[in-house]
């Protein structure tokens, strides 16, 4: 004898389903921030300064140094939780970038070119 299962179970599987489902769908969005400024922590250790929403995930996902300058790529996940009461307003996060080489006089740059300001040390 196979044992039904309750439909207050059912409705559940289905209400956290389909939760998951949004979840995935609103975080498959990749965003690219802007990068305010930055500041020297050492010879081969950048902060940025990156404005971005409150409860987002921002991270450094590529570094290209060259001889001339350092590119740097930023991305960020939206806030999954889009339905809590919030602004939009960006808060500024701070983000680190390790080199592999000094800076020495190379410029800082974003992934596509455009230069990042030095900013003053936090």
């Amino acid at each position: 004898m196979i044992a039904r299962v309750p439909r207050k179970i059912w409705l559940l599987f289905i209400v956290v389903g389909f939760g998951l489902i949004l979840l995935a769908a609103q975080n498959s969005t990749v965003l690219f921030p802007e990068m305010a400024s930055y500041h020297l922590v050492d010879q081969q250790t950048l902060s940025l300064k990156v404005a971005a929403a409150p409860c987002s995930w921002t991270r450094v996902t590529g570094v290209t140094e060259t001889a001339t300058d350092i590119r740097i790529k930023v991305e960020t996940l939206p806030c999954p939780i889009n339905f809590l009461p919030h602004t939009d307003e960006l808060d500024f996060q701070q983000v680190t970038v390790s080199l592999a080489h000094d800076v020495a006089n190379r410029t800082i740059a974003d992934a596509q070119g455009q230069p990042i300001p030095l900013g003053p040390s936090s």
